[in-house]
């Protein structure tokens, strides 16, 4: 009796100790993502409402801590590589056993946070930790989608995350693209073709770390730095592993307009705007600075002669690549466009980054009177740029967290591109679309299945992008970031419906068509949709319908 008694005893101490322990078990990491803001705020509600389980708990922070950055990206390779900002999620479950989170930085940052060998990794501040940060930094997603956050991140989650090693790339450009885009920044000026942009030297990729590119609107700034996607990192020559992509959906680049000036773009009333479509001869003018004002967009009345404010993104944004080789630099390699088009042309002719008027830039148009001005990131393209400067134009991928600040207010609006409205299936009078449920809750707008974007899913909206991952090609990192793109994509018609998905689920088709792959690298392209590995860019590529014959190109040679 007394050795039962004894071994009862020691059975339940094994088991508190069992308990106890699992109870304090670090906290695993599943996915640690940096890249475009596109994916955002939607994969944040997947991870919550799909992954975490009940009782999960969240957290969201951005801007500037006692000591500098609330949360940041940290590149080990060169002490010279300055850290990048972003705005930060976090979930995790109840017991505090695995997290998930999101910097979101530009799409060739997230790039080279996951390529860079050793790979880049998260610093959070210290104040997190506690109530210190100001509530306005806080409560980034509406609360109506997933309640209000917790008011600092537990220590357990804290002690995980910061100096945690970035897992996944969330990007809206294929990585081929983003290597293309880093390398363009970072060649000698090249003021005739653009295939240098002069924030570094040399033709051949071979500047390391580049000029910063400077916000004409804040102290925010960008930072050149190169990477590579396959064989050896530049910095450190250590060989880069191999990495795959999986798709999540699309999302169309809206045109966005401030109407407040009623004589300027907001000439005929919130109901009745004149200015509401883009040609691309007219939107080619005004983002190369030839001509900047009203007379630009092509319309049949006034108002005449208003000069407009044109607000520009950093070359290493997937936003500003897929704006440029869309629209801008039609042609070889990035397909037909219309009359009118010139292949060389580009939003950054007439800028010299070595001109101190130009980094940062705030320049004045060569007719119209208009400027064009630089914002860093979607935030301040939409939420400064946009929204404070009269008469202006910009851009973003549509999603209604990025336009949220726009849509709630009159004088501001979108526009159509060549007569084809991006969002709605006829346009208007081009008002932002608030998210609000068919009760009247705001932040929760969930769309049948199959019905969102429908000019982007038939083909005729000409631009707009596959958002992706990016991670290893095989792997717990693989693993984890496919269950979150499937939570992602499970997530998004019930909710807030930012982007087509790319599969069928849940009763919607998916994407019908995809942008052809062309030769941005060494390796032949190919769309992957017969299996083979996915490769080549396809930034700006030709619009083909899903057929039978997946691989085959017909537009690009």
């Amino acid at each position: 009796m007394k050795q039962s008694k004894f071994l009862s005893a020691a059975l339940f101490t094994a088991a508190a100790l069992i308990g106890t322990s699992a109870l304090h078990a670090a906290p695993v990491v599943k996915v640690l993502g940096a890249g475009s803001s596109a994916m955002w705020q939607t994969a944040a509600l997947g991870a919550y409402s799909q992954l975490a389980g009940t009782g999960a708990s969240h957290y969201t922070v951005k801007g500037t801590c006692t000591s500098g950055n609330c949360a940041q990206i940290h590149d080990s390779r060169s002490a010279s590589i300055l850290p990048e900002g972003g705005n930060l999620w976090v979930v995790w479950n109840a017991a505090q056993t695995e997290i998930w989170a999101y910097i979101s930085v530009d799409s060739v940052v997230g790039n080279r946070s996951y390529f860079a060998t050793p790979r880049t990794t998260l610093q959070i501040d210290p104040e997190t930790e506690t109530t210190s940060v100001p509530s306005s930094q806080t409560n980034l997603i509406s609360s109506n989608l997933w309640g209000l956050d917790v008011t600092e991140l537990p220590s357990t989650i804290y002690t995980a995350l910061n100096n945690a090693t970035i897992t996944t790339a969330f990007t809206d450009i294929r990585p081929e693209d983003a290597k293309f885009a880093s390398c363009r920044t970072l060649n000698e000026l090249n003021a005739t073709t653009y295939a240098g942009l002069g924030y570094g030297t040399g033709t051949t990729c071979a500047t390391l770390i580049g000029t910063q590119i400077l916000s004409d609107f804040s102290s925010s700034v960008a930072n050149p730095v190169n990477f590579n996607i396959k064989g050896k990192d530049p910095f450190t020559s250590q060989p880069i592993k191999a990495y795959t992509t999986v798709d999540v959906g699309a999302s169309p680049i809206v045109y966005l307009v401030n109407r407040t000036d009623a004589n300027g773009l907001g000439y005929g009333g919130a109901g009745t705007p004149v200015i509401t479509n883009l040609e691309l001869p007219n939107l080619q003018e005004l983002y190369n600075g030839n001509q900047c004002d009203t007379n630009a967009f092509g319309a049949s009345g006034p108002p005449v002669d208003v000069p407009v404010t044109v607000v520009m993104r950093e070359p290493m944004s997937g936003t500003m690549n897929t704006h440029e080789f869309t629209n801008l630099r039609c042609g070889a390699p990035s397909g037909p466009c219309k009359s009118g088009t010139v292949v060389d042309n580009s939003q950054e002719v007439g800028v010299n980054p070595a001109n101190a008027n130009n980094n940062p830039l705030n320049l004045t148009c060569l007719a119209g009177g208009g400027i064009r001005k630089r914002a860093i990131g979607t935030s301040e393209m939409v939420n400064t740029g946009v929204y404070t400067e009269p008469d202006s134009i910009g851009y973003t991928f549509f999603s209604y967290g990025n336009v949220s600040k726009l849509a709630a207010q009159t004088g501001y609006g979108y526009l159509t591109l060549l007569g084809v409205d991006p969002i709605q299936g006829t346009y208007t009078n081009g008002e932002l679309p608030l998210c609000v449920s068919s009760t009247g809750v705001s932040g929760v707008c969930p769309a049948t299945p199959g019905s969102s974007f429908p000019n982007l899913r038939n083909g005729t909206y000409r631009s707009w992008s596959v958002l992706r991952i990016v991670t290893d090609a095989s792997g717990i990192n693989l693993t984890n970031s496919k269950l979150l793109v499937t939570a992602i994509q499970d997530n998004v018609n019930s909710t807030v419906p930012d982007f087509v998905p790319f599969v069928p689920v849940g009763g919607d088709p998916g994407l019908k068509y995809y942008r052809s792959h062309y030769l941005q690298s060494t390796v032949a392209p190919n769309n992957g949709l017969s299996g083979q590995k996915e490769a080549g860019g396809d930034v700006g590529g030709c619009i083909e319908p899903v057929g039978p014959a997946p691989g085959v190109l017909s537009c690009h040679q």
